[in-house]
């Protein structure tokens, strides 16, 4: 069973062999094969040379963290829905004919299943 692939970078006049473990491979695996196959010391880490060329061939370990949708936003588009539009459509049609107690019970009822969906 093939785990991991290695890469040959070049390094100067030598070239490394720099491991590359998928995380889903790494977390089927016991850290100490883990260990081994990423070459890295458990107790003492990377040197610093490694660390350096691991980075410039990998990059930082670091994740992309996008801006959330304010709050605000995310309940608002839960009115896109097209049957709540037609709830609304049909509150608005029940205030034009004088039907104010059917439009607030539409209303609620909207507002009652757009809470629900939002915090779900």
């Amino acid at each position: 069973m093939k785990v991991a692939r290695f890469q040959k970078i070049p390094n100067g006049e030598n070239e490394t062999m720099i491991p590359v473990l998928t995380s889903k491979k790494a977390s089927e695996l016991p850290v100490s094969e883990v260990a081994s196959i990423l070459q890295a010391d458990l107790q003492n880490g990377l040197n610093k040379c490694e660390v350096s060329h691991r980075r410039a061939f990998h990059g930082w370990n670091e994740f992309d963290i996008s801006e959330d949708e304010p709050l605000w936003k995310k309940y608002i588009s839960q009115f896109k829905n097209p049957l709540i539009m037609l709830l609304l459509a049909s509150a608005v049609i029940s205030v034009l004919m004088h039907q104010f107690d059917d439009a607030v019970s539409i209303t609620v009822a909207i507002l009652i299943v757009v809470t629900v969906a939002f915090v779900q």
